[in-house]
């Protein structure tokens, strides 16, 4: 058995849920007040908040060292609210010791969903917290923080004073045992919790699994409680009704108020059943004071769930938390319906049952690419939840090599799949990394070389045609030629002669495995790891990086990669007996090649056509992957762009537009595959058949490579292996 128990067990995705949120939170506060170099008054209550909760909760998971860590800093931000002036100007010390409390949260709860975890130590940061605060005070010893918990006085602070009367808002004044309870027996009381704890139907989830063993008998209203749906804003707006039935009602009782968050625990009624209590509308309740009246079926409508004034029914379908894996299973089966409706209606054309094809099956079929489509919406997540990392990361290295740079957005309000998010994310923290360690100069250099002493990354974001395209720009010192070349020879990455290297080339060389120019190893470079991942990284979710860079002005790295994961709108088309398919966005014109033999040229061996006012490659997938076909008598030329190459494909006969499930190529494909044959995945058609994915781009730089329809027999058995 793990660390928790089982109670405890049961809580550990809400626990991490929640405190990842409020450490997000937290770095995020941290962040903007270290910029501006003070803490506003709201600040400090944020962060009070922050730990008072993370103090509590963790209590309650048992997890004591992290609790007391909370409870530390929550004192030392105690202290701040009654001597704001104390942190007019904040020191660097106190940011180093946030940020170190931060990050030892984020690495525990990495590591308590590990079935051998076990919690470390806090001592370190709980002394440099003491001995901060001891700092704080002044010689005479006024305005000392004593040990213990802070809690928050209403005299002392309004804010605090303000969140407590609404403990005893209109709310306490009219409790309503719901009909569901009335005339039960037993014991039912009301609990309101603390405004601003959040996820309030958990918290009753978790007060019920502490008495149910000390009950014989236990009812919530409402209902359901560990689910979301309306009873978290319900709870939020009236508490929750319980009603319980024991020969141990003190012990029940005690356990109720002394509850994680309990604000309040009011007993409606005791022992035997009082029938009368709430049967008419408007009656009295138990306190003499007038019960708010029933609607039709006994329904409670004032504040109530289903009154038409009831706070909860206008929140039931705003927002709540969904399991990632549930949804991943979800977009998995819509994807598994999209590939057997393509297969039925190939069925249904083979029977010749056109009708039921156009008819029934096309309205499903429609249907489940709407289901399809909404699955990806459930799935969208800002691209902004990046900026934080990237600002954290980028505040570290800075501090550590004595460097300054802000981080500039141009990101705007951008959405994408959560599985894309979550893999740009990393690549992106290794791109950020490299462009200060390698580009962004000293604060003296910069200076002399006629710059200002901060550097500047500029992130921005854009979305266009089914992709998002991600590019972090630094003003540093640009990548230099002379050293690449040196360690590209030592190294033994020129597979040709070096002088027909174009500078393009040579750029790209930096993304070789263990490929590094600097001399010493550092905590973030040194080891020709970080952007060989960034290529690796792109490659499992089909994207492509791009490099730009001039000596003296910077360097752009630019990430293309498709908006989803899970299907892609595609044009499929077949040479010889092999399907292949590419990105519908990157198709612009179909042209007949009988109209365009006059426009075909044969350059250095290869062909090219004449595109508008330019020559373009002319691929032959036949001779490119040695398909052994026979030549169609007239075949079609598609005409593709991607994000910087363009070129025409020639094909035998095209299909219709679908969207379809792209996989994944399995491991016993090899590493570098995808860069050596110009394929990226696959799918199956509604026949069975293999339908390989063509990335455009690294198709054409193939082709434009020297002996393009040379011994390229890689891919023909790589292909043909593919569909066995």
């Amino acid at each position: 058995m793990g660390y928790f128990d089982a109670d405890a067990e049961d809580m550990l995705e809400v626990y991490l849920l929640e405190t990842r949120q409020l450490t997000g939170q937290l770095s995020a506060v941290l962040l903007d007040t270290e910029k501006k170099n003070a803490f506003s008054g709201e600040d400090i209550h944020s962060i009070f908040r922050i730990m008072h909760t993370i103090k509590s909760s963790s209590a309650m998971m048992g997890l004591q060292e992290l609790s007391s860590m909370a409870h530390k800093l929550e004192d030392l931000f105690a202290y701040y609210r009654e001597n704001f002036g104390k942190i007019e100007k904040p020191e660097p010390e106190l940011f180093d010791l946030l940020f170190a409390a931060s990050d030892y949260i984020e690495t525990e709860l990495g590591d308590m969903e590990n079935e051998d975890y076990r919690p470390r130590s806090t001592a370190v940061i709980e002394e440099r917290t003491e001995a901060y605060l001891r700092k704080m005070n002044n010689p005479e010893g006024e305005g000392a923080v004593a040990g213990g918990n802070q809690e928050e006085n209403p005299e002392e602070n309004p804010q605090a004073g303000k969140a407590q009367e609404a403990a005893g808002d209109i709310r306490k004044e009219i409790p309503v045992i719901p009909d569901t309870m009335a005339g039960k027996g037993g014991t039912i009381v009301r609990i309101l919790f603390e405004n601003g704890c959040r996820m309030e139907n958990i918290r009753a989830f978790m007060l019920v699994r502490q008495i149910s063993g000390m009950c014989s008998v236990v009812e919530t209203w409402p209902g359901e409680l560990e689910k979301s749906g309306e009873s978290c804003g319900y709870i939020s707006e009236n508490g929750v009704f319980i009603r319980f039935e024991t020969e141990r009602k003190a012990e029940v009782l005690e356990s109720l108020r002394r509850g994680l968050f309990v604000a309040d625990c009011m007993i409606l009624a005791e022992e035997g059943p009082k029938p009368a209590a709430n049967e008419a509308a408007g009656g009295m309740d138990g306190s003499g004071k007038e019960s708010a009246p029933l609607g039709e079926n006994g329904k409670l409508t004032k504040n109530g769930l289903n009154g038409k004034n009831g706070q909860a029914e206008g929140r039931e379908t705003e927002f709540f938390n969904v399991r990632s894996d549930r949804l991943d299973r979800l977009q998995s089966i819509s994807g598994e319906l999209m590939l057997h409706m393509l297969m039925l209606e190939n069925e249904l054309e083979s029977l010749g049952l056109e009708e039921i094809k156009e008819g029934s099956a096309h309205q499903i079929s429609r249907l489940i690419s709407e289901m399809e489509r909404n699955v990806m919406e459930m799935r969208l997540v800002s691209i902004n939840k990046i900026v934080p990392k990237l600002r954290r990361i980028l505040r570290d290295i800075c501090r550590d090599q004595n460097k300054e740079a802000d981080l500039i957005l141009e990101c705007g309000d951008l959405e994408a799949d959560k599985s894309v998010v979550e893999y740009v994310s990393e690549a992106l923290l290794h791109i950020i990394r490299n462009a200060v360690d390698h580009g962004i100069e000293t604060p003296e250099e910069r200076e002399a070389a006629g710059k200002s002493r901060k550097g500047k990354i500029i992130f921005s974001a854009e979305s266009t045609a089914g992709e998002l395209r991600l590019s972090l720009s630094d003003d540093g010192t640009g990548l230099d030629e002379v050293k690449i070349r040196e360690r590209a020879r030592e190294r033994g990455l020129f597979t040709r002669p070096e002088e027909e290297y174009d500078l393009q080339e040579i750029q790209e060389l930096i993304l070789s495995p263990g490929f590094t120019t600097n001399e010493q190893v550092t905590e973030y470079s040194g080891r020709g790891v970080g952007l060989d991942v960034v290529k690796n990284v792109l490659e499992d979710v089909g994207g492509n990086l791009y490099i730009h860079s001039e000596k003296g002005k910077g360097t752009t790295f630019t990430i293309v990669v498709p908006l989803s994961l899970a299907t892609m709108e595609c044009i499929r088309f077949r040479v010889g007996d092999c399907r292949f398919s590419v990105p519908a966005r990157h198709v612009y014109r179909f042209l007949d090649l009988e109209k365009n033999r006059d426009n075909v040229e044969n350059i250095n061996g290869k062909d090219y056509i004449l595109y508008e006012d330019r020559m373009v490659p002319l691929i032959n997938l036949n001779r490119f992957y040695h398909l052994q076909a026979e030549e169609p008598e007239h075949p079609i030329v598609v005409y593709v762009k991607g994000n910087e190459k363009e070129g025409c494909i020639m094909v035998d006969y095209m299909y219709e537009q679908k969207r379809i499930v792209v996989k994944q190529l399995p491991p016993l494909f090899g590493l570098g595959f995808r860069k050596r044959t110009g394929i990226s995945g696959c799918s199956i058609m509604g026949n069975g058949s293999v339908c390989a994915a063509i990335d455009t781009e690294i198709l054409i730089g193939l082709y434009e490579k020297e002996d393009a329809y040379g011994s390229l027999q890689q891919q023909r058995t790589a292909l043909h292996s593919g569909e066995k």
